[in-house]
């Protein structure tokens, strides 16, 4: 299933692009989202973004739905067709 990822900050430096899709299999995570971002965009696209311990602290990862945005950890489940913006303060 596809997956579109919207990009802020240095993280568009660190890829090159504001939108990446991933394909990612059925059941995934934001944190299988993000392993296959640094698979098409290098390691340290994935290092910026989650730790051992899950979602970096200075990052956040929503869900966008219409006008809402859905907080998401790195545990939490995409669906096919979702948008989900990364978020790095640096």
């Amino acid at each position: 299933m596809n997956v579109t990822v919207k990009l802020t900050g240095p993280m568009v430096a660190r890829t090159g692009t504001r939108d990446a899709r991933v394909a990612v299999p059925e059941a995934a995570t934001v944190e299988d989202v993000v392993n296959r971002l640094g698979e098409q965009y290098g390691q340290q696209v994935s290092a910026g973004i989650v730790d051992g311990f899950g979602l970096r602290s200075d990052t956040r990862v929503l869900r966008e739905s219409g006008r809402n945005a859905e907080p998401l950890s790195a545990h939490s489940s995409v669906e096919a067709g979702d948008t989900v913006r990364v978020q790095v303060n640096a």
